[in-house]
């Protein structure tokens, strides 16, 4: 697995170790290792997430008009106020890995700089390891033998 930074790999294993999940699922090992980029795993608070390392930004996406004001009144896990327009296309990108949400992959390659589209392939592979993928690729195995 290739990560951005030492950072981004400490990041990830607090994550997968926070959602164990993460240890035999592939889109929640896909949504950690987004999540654990640098730039995304600073905006939230890793011990209030419950469901995902995303919970603070679906509280964005319930009612967006009004998250800074709650954000700046401590009741929110987490803060956008530092995304920029690519950070946020790669969190739509996990949001979409993890439950088939709607993504423009055409925005996200537009502004996406060299490091953050190869988070985003190296996401892309770590979700399509399902299970059927590992079957196929067995049974591919057995027929060369």
């Amino acid at each position: 697995m290739n990560f951005v930074d030492t950072e981004h790999q400490t990041n990830f294993e607090k994550l997968v170790q926070k959602f164990n999940l993460a240890k035999s699922s592939p889109d929640y090992k896909s949504v950690c290792y987004i999540a654990a980029h640098p730039e995304i795993f600073k905006c939230f608070k890793l011990e209030m997430q419950q469901e995902s390392p995303f919970d603070w930004y679906y509280e964005y996406l319930d009612d967006p008009d009004t998250f800074q004001e709650r954000c700046d009144k401590g009741k929110t896990t987490g803060s956008i106020h530092s995304l920029n327009e690519s950070m946020v296309a790669l969190i739509e990108l996990a949001l979409s890995l993890w439950t088939g949400r709607g993504f423009d992959l055409s925005h996200g390659i537009d502004v996406w700089i060299e490091e953050l589209y190869e988070v985003a392939v190296q996401a892309i592979q770590l979700r399509r390891k399902s299970s059927k993928v590992q079957y196929l690729d067995q049974q591919e195995q057995l027929k060369l033998i």
